[in-house]
């Protein structure tokens, strides 16, 4: 298979290699170079946050927010809520 280098420096993979590595669109990958040859390898990308942080982002992003007229303030706040999880 011969793919044509785009413009904006991208390369369409063919779907049929996709599916041989079972990589569906989204999915992320390590990139490298022999000097001849590209490599893709699919990697698996795990959250940074577990279930516990996930239930305490969500509840923040309902609530209205703070308005602290100094960064010190702001900074406390933080702090406080780090500590909290």
């Amino acid at each position: 298979m011969v793919r044509q280098l785009s413009q904006r420096k991208t390369i369409t993979i063919p779907s049929e290699v996709l599916k041989k590595t079972g990589s569906n669109p989204g999915d992320f990958f390590e990139i490298s170079s022999d000097g001849q040859k590209i490599i893709l390898i699919p990697k698996l990308i795990e959250d940074k946050f577990d279930e516990k942080e996930w239930e305490k982002l969500k509840e923040l992003a309902k609530g209205k927010g703070s308005v602290y007229n100094e960064a010190k303030d702001a900074l406390t706040h933080l702090k406080g809520l780090k500590n909290e999880v």
